[in-house]
């Protein structure tokens, strides 16, 4: 998109300074032409006053002189219009290939499905929590090599207490496969609630709850 805008600048500049060049041209072009005829009208006039001879009665070809300089002027704003025609079809061009790329681009693939909790429960032991559950890779979904489930445990007011991690039962987990998975969390003084995510690798991995409920589950 910069590249897109940086050669749009560089067109509107060029064809600016064409625009002024070629309007200075047909500026100084008149200039002359006016100068020449004021010249050639000077010229009748100082022959007026001398005595008249045959070929003096020739009329002067003054309309020629005018002729040339709109035939010279309308050339200049042919050119002028001719550029600013070719100006304004390189920046339609231009548009529509940036407008072309914005469509490729809202047209990208779909974010893969997310993963599935399927089913969760827990056990409370003295100061052990052991969270066990089931997942599934939607047939929508990609493949998760390295998978593991996170708990994430906090106390009756919602403050952080620890967290625990478990790679997946299933190394690699394809489009449509389940596995199981266990998370135990270890001295415990107390536990009001946990939430359970999952993770590769390459980072978080976005799930479903599909048990009805929330992944928040308070501990009894």
């Amino acid at each position: 998109m910069e590249t897109v805008l940086i050669v749009v600048t560089v067109l509107s500049v060029a064809a600016a300074a064409g625009f002024a060049a070629a309007a200075w041209r047909a500026r100084a072009e008149e200039q002359r032409r006016s100068a020449a005829r004021v010249a050639a009208l000077a010229s009748t006039l100082a022959a007026d006053d001398a005595p008249l001879e045959p070929d003096a009665a020739r009329p002067v070809a003054v309309a020629s002189l005018f002729a040339a300089a709109a035939g010279t002027l309308a050339g200049s704003r042919s050119f002028i219009t001719r550029a600013a025609i070719t100006a304004v079809a390189t920046a339609i061009v231009i548009v529509g290939i940036t407008a072309g790329g914005g469509a490729d681009r809202a047209t990208a693939p779909p974010q893969p499905a997310p993963l599935e909790l399927i089913s969760m429960r827990h056990v409370r032991d003295g100061r052990t929590l052991t969270v066990t559950g089931l997942v599934r890779n939607p047939h929508r979904g990609t493949p998760l090599t390295q998978a593991a489930a996170l708990v994430f445990a906090f106390d009756r007011e919602g403050s952080f207490v620890a967290s625990g991690r478990a790679a997946l039962d299933v190394a690699t987990l394809g489009p449509g496969d389940q596995s199981p998975f266990v998370v135990t969390l270890t001295d415990l003084a107390e536990v009001g609630r946990y939430r359970v995510s999952f993770r590769t690798e390459d980072g978080l991995v976005r799930h479903i709850d599909r048990r009805g409920d929330a992944s928040l589950v308070r501990v009894q």
